[in-house]
């Protein structure tokens, strides 16, 4: 992997150009896809990318070209192939994974509620009324028995809850810490659903509820119906291409002491016959087009990734059916015990009666997590069926011309045609393992899907099928398995050579390396024997000097110059309306011989003035004496 595409931007700016360059196309891909397209294209040695060093900018823009081009091919099963792979790697997870989202999307649901309630500080008698409906809402949401909006069913779950949970018990709900609310709406939420499904089995009770144990073994049942006609249909189309694929593969010259005595016999009678219905083969091969039989060992590809997906869905299927079968037995058994705890009996302890309760509502969770499992089982088989029509643009008469007379074999039969053989362990690198030889040989882990090593290399990705019977190579810690004792003594003459071989075949056909579980060996960059990399030539770089003239055209601005013509459309119009126009002058009588004459007013001054002083004058009183 280059050193460039490792940084998030530029991968990020790579991804933006690819998925932009193809809508532009009219070409729909997701991110997920243009990356995986991105590291494919770039292990590709044809391309020219060096990884010790980072992309340039034509680098950059080749790359998008190259991974345009791909995501534009038109009936290409090898990008369907990679489609396919992207899509099943993106959406397939684990029963652990699909079980715990389905938990924290029902979580999240009800996470509005539980706040809620956990925030809520009722004081009032129509408060704890509202406080109380809404726990009894909480408790029906989670327990995914019926619809919480009818009225039935909700009108039912607040018998139950008050049976467990009376309203008086609100003023010490309300005094608790958040934690502990939580736990209890928890554990409300567990023995009302488990006494909701016990009333539901006594037939007194269960409004809404549906028969989940009797849905899941009818879909379990369908899913591997359905799984198992997919997978037989497609089996079919595989058999015709591999025996179409294997015809044309050079299969070496044995020697006769890898004969059988019966082969022997036949080969001395017909010998001259074989030759000639060869050679007659041989011709109409090579008048077929390069293109179609490319066609058919690419669909050969497509093919077999889907068989291998859909023996994986096929095989969690049937772990479905020994966990179904399995809760179905806890959920009667634990049914039975309710029976007999609460039989003839009118008061009961809680502590003997609730965590049964909560186990019966554990298992029925656990039902209902099976069912959205399978469902996520059924999307995902409809969905991959769609990159098997890629098949059907594969020309059945270039098919029929490269199997000729040659009977098509099945697995089964590809394998017993080879039952009795032994490869032989003399003249070659590898050592040799035989079934009687290793306790568990059915357990060895096979390297390239148990495909012969031989073929994919000798055959440019040929996808024939080994048998393990004969005998495995093993090599550097890995094993090989081979269609014939030839083809492993070929491989055994030099080990390395084929490995090394295939992992470079790998780069050109991208689509194998997940095929055949090579993700490992070619990230770690195993690869000692690349294919000659076009390196770009050295750039010469030298220092020169150049006098240029300052000004070797002399300038000239006209002012009056106009570059647009609407500006002297405007200008023609104002010209002409200028023309229509007249100009007068009037002089009306009362202004006339009138001058204007300027003043200059003096501005005021303060002036203090003194006034006379006041004086008073004395009267003299009047006396009278009598």
């Amino acid at each position: 992997m280059l050193k460039a595409i490792e940084t998030e931007n530029v991968t990020k700016n790579i991804i933006r150009e690819i998925t932009r360059e193809c809508a532009s196309r009219g070409i729909n891909i997701t991110d997920n896809c243009a990356a995986y397209v991105i590291k494919l294209m770039v292990l590709n040695p044809e391309h020219g990318f060096i990884s010790d060093r980072p992309l340039a900018r034509d680098d950059v823009q080749l790359l998008v070209d190259v991974c345009v081009q791909k995501l534009s091919e038109e009936c290409s099963p090898s990008l369907a192939t990679i489609q396919m792979q992207v899509y099943f790697d993106t959406n397939f997870a684990t029963r652990h994974d699909i079980i715990n989202e389905n938990r924290a999307n029902i979580k999240l649901r009800t996470m509005p509620l539980i706040k809620e309630i956990i925030e809520t500080h009722a004081k009032t008698k129509e408060d704890l009324e509202k406080l109380y409906r809404k726990i009894v809402v909480t408790t029906a949401t989670s327990s995914g028995l019926g619809n919480p909006t009818n009225s039935s069913i909700l009108r039912e779950a607040r018998a139950v809850l008050s049976s467990v949970f009376p309203h008086t018990e609100l003023s010490q709900f309300m005094a608790m810490s958040r934690k502990y609310k939580e736990q209890q709406i928890t554990e409300l939420t567990l023995i009302t659903t488990g006494i909701r499904l016990f009333n539901r089995d006594c037939q007194k009770g269960g409004e809404g509820i549906e028969d989940l144990p009797n849905l899941l073994q009818k879909a379990v049942v369908a899913t591997q119906s359905s799984l198992e006609s997919q997978l037989q249909k497609l089996l079919g189309r595989v058999n015709v291409l591999t025996t179409a694929v294997e015809k044309c593969v050079r299969i070496p010259d044995k020697p006769k002491h890898m004969y059988r005595v019966q082969e022997v016999e036949e080969e001395a009678v017909g010998e001259k016959t074989e030759k000639e219905g060869d050679k007659d083969q041989a011709e109409k091969l090579h008048k077929i087009p390069k293109k179609q039989m490319q066609m058919v060992w690419d669909g050969l590809t497509t093919a077999r990734q889907l068989e291998v997906y859909l023996r994986k869905l096929l095989m969690e299927v049937v772990t479905s059916k020994q966990v179904l079968a399995e809760l179905l037995d806890k959920l009667k058994l634990r049914l039975t015990n309710i029976h007999e705890t609460v039989r003839f009996r009118t008061a009961i302890p809680t502590i003997q009666v609730y965590p049964q309760f909560i186990h019966l509502s554990q298992i029925w969770t656990s039902l209902q997590e099976e069912m959205v499992f399978l469902s996520n089982i059924n999307n995902l088989a409809w969905n991959l069926q769609k990159y098997l029509q890629v098949l059907e643009y594969t020309d059945e008469g270039v098919v029929k011309q490269m199997i000729g007379n040659t009977q098509v074999l099945t697995d089964e039969a590809r394998l017993k045609a080879t039952t009795g053989l032994k490869i032989d362990s003399t003249g070659i690198k590898c050592e040799v393992l035989y079934p009687a030889q290793v306790t568990d040989f059915d357990k060895i882990p096979l390297q390239y899907l148990g495909f012969c090593a031989w073929s994919l290399v000798e055959g440019l990705g040929a996808l024939i099928p080994g048998n393990p019977n004969m005998g495995v190579c093993q090599w550097k810690g890995n094993y090989y398995a081979f269609s014939s004792p030839v083809t492993a003594a070929e491989f055994g003459q030099d080990p390395d050579k084929y490995v090394m071989s295939l992992l470079n075949l790998m780069k050109k056909k991208p689509e194998l390396i997940n095929l055949l579980q090579l993700q490992e060996q070619v990230a770690a960059g195993c690869v000692t024997a690349e294919l000659p990399i076009k390196k770009p030539e050295p750039i010469i770089k030298r220092n020169s000097e150049i006098q240029t003239e300052v000004h070797p055209t002399p300038s000239h601005i006209d002012p009056t110059y106009r570059w647009n013509e609407w500006d002297l459309k405007r200008d023609a119009i104002k010209l002409a309306n200028i023309l229509k126009c007249k100009t007068k002058s009037v002089q009306t009588e009362p202004s006339y011989q009138k001058m204007t004459i300027g003043l200059q007013a003096k501005p005021s001054k303060s002036q203090e003035v003194q006034t006379i002083q006041d004086r008073k004058f004395n009267i003299p009183e009047l006396q009278m004496f009598i």
